[in-house]
């Protein structure tokens, strides 16, 4: 069975700068997604890995139809 493709909202911070910004990722796991999360924050902020420290968990939404809506209790 395959696991459905749900979209996980970060929160994540660039230490150098001190910038707060969110990111949004596709996956079908809450563990892929934060990884995946962590690899295009740094590279959308053209820095490397140690400089990004990964926040909460801020939301995840499921497709219903060409939209995405957020799951309410998928993020407990």
């Amino acid at each position: 069975m395959d696991n459905e493709i749900l979209r996980y909202t970060f929160a994540y911070k660039v230490i150098s700068t001190g910038n707060e910004e969110q990111i949004s990722v596709f996956a079908d796991s809450k563990e892929k997604a934060s990884e995946l999360a962590l690899e295009t924050a740094y590279d959308y902020e053209f820095t490397s890995k140690e400089d990004i420290e990964m926040g909460e968990l801020l939301s995840i939404s499921k497709a219903v139809g060409d939209n995405y809506v957020e799951c309410a209790g998928c993020a407990s």
